[in-house]
């Protein structure tokens, strides 16, 4: 029986999807590409914006219309709150509960008629482990869930629940899995990761314990809140040279009242300190930030403060969110809604002003080497070798299939748009 998997949405979803499908494989499914023709699809849903809702629904009746009798289940954030809606969209036969999704694929098998012994049965909250990530040279592993801060515009505290953390051991144990099966680099993933705490562990004792008792090559952390740093962390990584120079850290606003009415828990002094000093301790390293256009009450010269905050900050790319309502937030019931076409304007100054600030950043790197994790496919324009540094830039080159998956030093020679290339020099056949 074949059977098709989407992921809309985080890192957490990519992790589970993949997760789903490595039990689904052991039962006996075939996965097949989610543009062909399957028995199944799962199509795991993200409900951060109404473009991710939208993009949620038109993915299943892409399903219902490749394959009109298939069978459609539907899981992930968008199911846990708009569950009854989903239900009547047709060729939905099964929609799963955010608290449910580790039950995931023995619901999926048992709703096609297999019967699952209880010794196949996995009855951990956390009991999703991978091999792999399909197609992907990183691997994702999953160390948290859940989140508790309530930020006015975020709908992820109603669908992802309380904040849980995963047994250290499971995490060193799939690091090593991982890594056996030739994985040079994982990410470490979860809503809040900086949250973790697990008997008595936070984000940096489980961090040595991975460096002490795992071979990984690399580690990268995704996304962490400002709050969520302390001084030990940042001596961390500036000591190991196994975790990457790469910081996520969110901004949501360059302007103090906005980020009160946000209930974020810091102020722009507090982010300008905290990223001056981790460029001062951490030479090189990349720190991005999400930022959010058009929040309810958003005045020309509040956005005009962040656009300066921005340029002035040791922020070297953006992600762009335009605000839209979200159900059950406190911000969806705010006055002074931002026109769409004020926010479309002002979405295009900060995506201008993010590409300007990467530019600039990637552009110290010509002349000097960076180490590179090759991945397994190539540049599809080019057909050079591409992949990505420590601190996450994308490098081109040429060289043979031989150097995929490896982590290698390339010298940069030259800086085009977004990427850095390593181009022959003339003495090189």
């Amino acid at each position: 029986m074949k059977i098709a998997l989407l992921t809309i949405g985080c890192k957490v979803n990519q992790y589970e999807t993949e997760a789903i499908a490595e039990k689904l494989k052991a039962f006996g499914f075939k996965r097949v590409d989610f543009r062909d023709r399957a028995d199944v699809y799962v199509i795991n849903t993200c409900t951060v914006t109404k473009e991710s809702d939208y993009s949620s629904r038109q993915a299943i009746y892409r399903a219902k219309r490749r394959s009109p009798d298939a069978k459609i289940v539907v899981t992930g954030c968008y199911a846990q709150l708009e569950r009854k809606l989903l239900k009547t969209l047709p060729g939905v036969s099964l929609v799963i509960k955010q608290e449910e999704k580790g039950k995931a694929p023995y619901l999926i098998a048992e709703m096609l008629g297999k019967k699952i012994r209880e010794k196949e049965l996995d009855h951990r909250f956390f009991g999703f482990r991978v091999k792999g990530l399909a197609k992907h040279t990183r691997a994702l592993v999953k160390i948290q869930d859940g989140c508790e801060k309530n930020c006015s515009f975020c709908v992820v505290p109603l669908a992802r629940g309380k904040e849980r953390s995963r047994d250290a051991n499971e995490v060193i144990s799939e690091i090593n899995d991982l890594v056996k099966n030739g994985y040079k680099e994982i990410v470490l993933t979860g809503v809040h990761i900086g949250r973790y705490n697990r008997d008595g562990l936070d984000l940096v004792k489980l961090s040595k314990g991975i460096l002490e008792q795992t071979r990984v090559e690399r580690i990268r952390y995704s996304s962490i809140d400002p709050k969520e740093f302390s001084d030990e962390l940042i001596d961390l990584i500036s000591q190991s040279d196994r975790i990457c120079r790469h910081l996520h850290i969110p901004l949501q606003s360059g302007d103090d009242l906005v980020l009160s009415r946000m209930k974020r828990d810091y102020c722009t002094k507090e982010y300008q300190e905290l990223v001056g000093k981790i460029s001062y301790n951490i030479p090189d390293i990349l720190i991005g930030a999400d930022v959010i256009v058009g929040f309810p009450g958003e005045t020309d010269l509040q956005f005009e403060n962040t656009c300066q905050f921005i340029s002035s900050a040791p922020v070297n790319y953006l992600h762009v969110f335009s605000y839209s309502d979200r159900k059950g937030t406190g911000a969806s019931t705010m006055p002074d809604k931002v026109p769409p076409q004020v926010i479309h304007k002002r979405s295009k100054i900060l995506h201008s002003l993010g590409s300007e600030k990467w530019k600039g950043y990637i552009g110290r790197f010509v002349g000097r080497k960076l180490k590179v994790l090759i991945e397994n496919r190539r540049d599809r324009k080019t057909a050079m070798l591409t992949g990505l540094s420590d601190n996450y830039i994308r490098v081109l080159l040429q060289g043979e299939d031989s150097l995929k998956n490896r982590i290698i030093p390339v010298y940069i020679t030259a800086q085009e748009s977004t990427e850095l290339i390593r181009k022959p020099q003339m003495n090189e056949t």
